[in-house]
């Protein structure tokens, strides 16, 4: 299997704990790019008013995908704005919080978009 060095993601853990299987693997993935994705739309839609709720509805269920697809950068920062949202506390940090969380999610997409494109031609 694919042993593609990343930036942003670390699968090793995933593909172990998926023993190797591509075709659940690839689910996976897609699932998470759509998880990406949804995050995204939340919050281009809830941060301009201030909705705290579904902002940090979908940072708390993104929350488990940081660590299952061992994106270490992004362990603290969605930790810390999931926090934010939830106790509508420390709220000069959101932007910048979002902003790192958004630019990394990207870069993640990215790679996991290589990663499937790579096992669909491996």
């Amino acid at each position: 299997m694919n042993q593609t060095a990343y930036s942003y993601i670390n699968l090793q853990s995933l593909k172990e704990e998926t023993f190797g299987d591509k075709e659940i693997l690839n689910t996976i993935l897609e699932l998470f790019v759509e998880g990406i994705d949804e995050y995204l739309a939340t919050i281009e839609k809830e941060l301009p008013t201030k909705n705290w709720q579904p902002l940090f509805q979908e940072t708390h269920k993104i929350k488990p995908n940081i660590a299952m697809f061992g994106i270490a950068s992004l362990v603290d920062p969605i930790l810390e704005l999931e926090t934010c949202f939830r106790k509508e506390m420390h709220l000069e940090k959101i932007d910048d919080l979002v902003e790192l969380v958004v630019q990394n999610l990207i870069h993640v997409k990215k790679e996991i978009q290589f990663e499937l494109n790579v096992m669909s031609h491996g």
